[in-house]
């Protein structure tokens, strides 16, 4: 599972940037040459997205940590992934994911699947890295409308100092602050969030406590994992910002690489 998708699962169970009031709102530059008009749906009242974080640019690793319960021996199984991980002062980022490719000579290449955001054009593009394919180098692009709202950043709630509730439906979340904590020379504040489920049927309940460190002054998420349940075991996986580089990343990194044919995607 990419980790993209890993981490919006995490997000969305532990019900994180839940205020959706529009806060501020955000127009793309004219169209031009790179960011032609065609690449842009039209405006409306109603597209929001949360708010990139400027004025903290860095590059780092981003480790990923999948533990694995085997139900009859009750050992626990470790696998751990790294990808690289860059945003720029405006707010612009980019990820990259291994992603084993066919060569084109019956073997396979370790190439990457690269993910950029750019947050002033409002346009998303994907690629891999090198191209091995056939045909023409081809990068994926989708654009937003020039018009957005923007909301709280997702991690805009990790900050607190003291303890808080929140009840929902049937679930009730506990949010504890943690403190601070050193990473590097980083310090990250800390929360540890307990979400209990109960079945509207049956009353049993679920619980999930996941902790998560939070750096203020790069404005990033630097650690989130699920505490083991009474088996001992974890149903997520562990996220670790490694690495980190403090300074504006090459400008490079957040377009196609020269002699890519760049695609409207959906």
């Amino acid at each position: 599972m990419k980790f993209g998708w890993s981490l919006m699962i995490c997000v969305t169970v532990l019900g994180y940037g839940q205020s959706s009031t529009p806060v501020i709102t955000k127009i793309a530059p004219p169209p031009s040459a790179r960011f032609p008009a065609s690449w842009y749906p039209p405006d409306n009242d109603v597209t929001s997205t949360m708010s990139p974080e400027t004025d903290a640019p860095y590059t780092a690793t981003l480790v990923t940590t999948m533990h694995y319960l085997n139900p009859a021996t009750g050992a626990v199984k470790d696998m751990s992934k790294s990808n690289s991980q860059a945003r720029d002062g405006a707010g612009r980022t980019r990820t990259e994911e291994a992603m084993p490719r066919p060569d084109g000579h019956g073997g396979m290449i370790q190439a990457r699947e690269v993910s950029v955001n750019d947050s002033v054009s409002h346009c998303s593009f994907r690629w891999m890295e090198p191209w091995v394919a056939p045909d023409k180098p081809t990068a994926i692009v989708t654009c937003m409308p020039r018009t957005l709202h923007y909301t709280q950043h997702m991690w805009a709630d990790t900050v607190i100092t003291k303890p808080e509730e929140e009840h929902f439906v049937n679930t009730v979340t506990h949010s504890e602050p943690l403190g601070k904590r050193t990473f590097g020379n980083l310090e990250a504040v800390g929360v540890r969030r307990t979400r209990i489920t109960t079945d509207a049927k049956t009353g049993a309940q679920q619980t999930l406590v996941m902790e998560i460190w939070y750096s203020p002054e790069l404005k990033e998420l630097i650690e989130m994992k699920q505490l083991p349940d009474e088996k001992g075991s974890t149903g997520l996986p562990d996220f670790e910002l490694t690495s980190i580089h403090r300074g504006e990343p090459d400008a490079a990194l957040f377009y196609p690489p020269p002699g890519y044919d760049i695609q409207p995607g959906h």
